[in-house]
């Protein structure tokens, strides 16, 4: 159950300043502490602020981050590779922070990582929330956001287990407190009681609901399912 349980799972950032100057952060020292924000070189090009960013290859250095990429915080400065940036860091900072967006945004969205150090209203495999946006923005502009939840993964386990089939239909609901219609069910036939074949679940308030190819056999049909939440 536990292999089946992993491999479901697997296949599963003020306003105007931030944009028009290149703030510096106070420069790096071997020992200490930074209050939000840090300086960092650039492994790479980065070609405009306020891009999400990365760990790069070497100690001190970010590049832009890509969907999937963990990210460190927001560089809000510009410049060319080797060159020292200003990053803020969003899980540390206590204010808000300016992102570019990949897709139309509205007010009170979470927002997650996209490619290009970019961000989104969807939440991809494998991507990372960024926080809530405070204002609406449209594709390739900018939006505000308060970094609710920064750098947490996109999706988190809620819930997993064995259903055992109660009687000879083809659909039956298992109770499930604290579901609800957002959160995403996988789930497969873990054992097979008649000529069953494949299985649906979908969640809401009240639990989760499995739908059979074909009738179930009270006893010896079994459902492996796991529940996740976007956060």
């Amino acid at each position: 159950m536990k292999n089946k349980i992993k491999y479901a799972v697997y296949a599963l950032f003020n306003f105007a300043s931030a944009l028009t100057t290149r703030k510096r952060a106070f420069c790096n020292i071997a020992e200490g502490t930074h209050a939000g924000s840090i300086t960092m070189t650039a492994g790479e090009n980065i070609d405009m602020q306020n891009l999400l960013v990365s760990a790069g290859e070497n100690e001190g250095e970010i590049i832009v981050a890509q969907t999937t990429s963990k990210p460190l915080g927001v560089c809000i400065d510009e410049g060319i590779k080797g060159e020292k940036l200003a990053v803020v860091l969003g899980g540390s900072t206590d204010s808000t922070f300016i992102c570019r967006t990949s897709s139309d945004i509205t007010e009170g969205d979470s927002v997650y990582s996209a490619p290009n150090g970019k961000v989104s209203a969807f939440a991809s495999n494998g991507c990372y929330k960024i926080g809530v946006a405070l204002c609406s923005a449209t594709t390739g502009g900018v939006v505000e956001i308060d970094p609710q939840g920064f750098g947490e993964s996109a999706w988190q386990f809620y819930s997993c287990g064995i259903y055992q089939w109660q009687s000879s239909t083809s659909t039956e609901k298992l109770s499930c407190a604290g579901l609800n219609e957002n959160d995403v069910v996988i789930a497969s036939i873990y054992a097979k009681g008649g000529s069953e074949k494949s299985v649906n679940a979908t969640a809401n308030s009240t639990g989760i609901q499995f739908q059979l190819d074909a009738n179930g056999t009270a006893g010896s049909t079994k459902i492996a399912w796991i529940a996740i939440r976007k956060n």
